[in-house]
């Protein structure tokens, strides 16, 4: 029915939007042809998922929430597309170059870098329909976005622009990861732990070695390490592929991979979310690309559900263990856990529903807005010591300065000296939550493919992906691992 559907309305366009427009309200009769196709094709899908065979009822549905978040009108101008900006007031300031990275200040930072998946790729985050969804706006992420200045738009980098100017590497515009704007977001959509050490790494490297404004050896490096929501939603399919062990052994490879690489390097390791948060953001399209992506945490069972809200707590507390050896301490690098991710949740409007402006229209990724608030709780997370980090957001939060006094990204040696009972993180104080899941693909590709025709490749082929890559993992040698690139 789905396929007929989508073949009879492209065959026969205007003699479909003339017999619905006069069958629906007359606020519905301003949609042109191809903002109807958007409908149209969201009710197959709803057909398709939920089995629910009134489908004069679930178009009406579609279309209200349609023109309420502005999926199929004509208005791009919503605040959740726009770049925001962070109010800044820290007075810069400069000391002798760092020597180690206990003395590593703003300033001292010359090269920013980013690996995970399409959070930190920004899929969806200045978009205003589902169609625009799976365009990577990588000029705004919260952790290697450089659009414009923190004025405009707030990211990190931009942060890190007022203290270094000629800071590089960050992100502008949009672009897959191979782009040139992607510079060193080598995030890639849809990436699972493995991904990280086994490609992207590398991709990494090969483009800061081919770099002549960046020297390898000199350069102070900040590299921002975000993984995890795409292995939690296929965790309930797989609990030993995408166990707390083997994310962990992942996660330690890649580490390894990036010491032996890049000296003189700050590696901010940011907690995976729970994903299971995101189920909180509901409604037609909302549970259209929760079913489709990620069914473990969102609209499974609920001992589907409860099982990937655990394996969200297992996964940082396998992180605490690791970084909590001290296997990554040395004088020119660190690995500090930010953990500002782990109790974060979907803000709540007055009237108590979730807020879905800081979200991208799947309902899954971030919108410009909670990428701001993202590169707020990174920044302050940094420069908060180890052991007393922020371990949420809260919107609106203003930016902590650094100062002559406390001039340091904070690291477990420049630390306070912490309690027997404490760590880096806060892995088994909460449970934790979301402000949106991070998965390979959106709404956005969801209902482009099956207008098409082809969203049973995509599925297919996605399905493939994660189940396959793991099983790599099984067949590498320790050696392999960790080998120099």
């Amino acid at each position: 029915y789905c396929t007929q559907c989508i073949h009879r309305f492209i065959k026969n366009v205007r003699m479909w939007h003339s017999h619905l427009t006069r069958a629906l309200p007359a606020k519905t009769r301003q949609m042109d042809r191809g903002q109807l196709l958007v409908a149209i094709v969201t009710l197959c899908l709803a057909i398709t998922v939920d089995g629910q065979a009134d489908w004069v009822a679930n178009l009406q549905q579609a279309i209200n929430e349609g023109l309420a978040r502005g999926y199929v009108s004509n208005t791009s101008d919503i605040q959740s597309v726009k770049p925001v900006p962070i109010p800044f007031s820290c007075e810069p300031y400069s000391l002798a170059p760092a020597q180690t990275v206990n003395e590593l200040t703003p300033a001292d930072i010359k090269v920013v870098a980013a690996i995970g998946d399409s959070l930190t790729a920004a899929m969806g985050a200045k978009a205003c329909t589902v169609l625009t969804n799976l365009i990577e706006y990588r000029g705004v992420s919260w952790s290697i976005g450089g659009d414009d200045d923190i004025s405009i738009s707030g990211t990190m980098p931009n942060i890190i622009k007022k203290y270094n100017p000629g800071v590089i590497g960050y992100a502008i515009k949009t672009g897959s990861e191979d782009s040139a704007n992607a510079r060193f977001d080598q995030a890639v959509s849809g990436a699972i732990a493995t991904d990280l050490w086994e490609n992207q790494i590398s991709a990494l490297l090969q483009r800061m070695q081919q770099d002549t404004s960046v020297n390898m050896q000199t350069d102070w490096k900040v590299i921002t390490v975000f993984v995890g929501g795409n292995d939690l939603c296929a965790f309930c399919k797989d609990q030993t592929v995408y166990s707390a062990a083997n994310y962990a052994a992942n996660v330690k490879y890649t580490l390894d991979l990036i010491k032996a690489n890049f000296p003189r390097t700050f590696v901010n390791l940011v907690h995976t979310i729970d994903i299971t948060e995101v189920g909180k953001l509901r409604g037609l399209w909302c549970d259209l690309v929760h079913s489709y992506v990620c069914k473990c945490g969102t609209t499974g069972s609920e001992a589907d559900v409860a099982m990937t809200k655990q394996a969200a707590v297992d996964y940082r507390a396998a992180l605490e263990d690791l970084i909590n050896s001290g296997q990554y301490e040395a004088d020119d690098f660190t690995v500090v856990i930010q953990p500002f991710s782990v109790g974060l949740t979907p803000p709540l409007k007055p009237d108590g529903e979730p807020d879905k402006s800081y979200f991208a229209p799947d309902c899954f990724h971030l919108s410009t807005k909670g990428h701001k608030e993202m590169a707020v709780g990174l920044w302050n997370n940094m420069v908060q010591p180890v052991g007393q980090k922020a371990q949420t957001w809260i919107p609106g939060e203003l930016l902590q300065c650094p100062s002559p006094s406390a001039p340091y990204f904070y690291t477990k040696s420049n630390s306070p000296a912490l309690g027997a009972d404490q760590s880096q993180g806060v892995a088994a104080n909460t449970a934790g939550s979301s402000i949106g899941a991070v998965v390979g693909v959106g709404a956005g590709v969801v209902i482009l493919l099956v207008s098409i025709g082809l969203i049973g490749l995509a599925v297919s082929k996605l399905k493939g992906k994660k189940e396959a890559v793991p099983m790599r993992m099984q067949n590498v040698q320790q050696s392999e691992k960790t080998r120099l690139l």
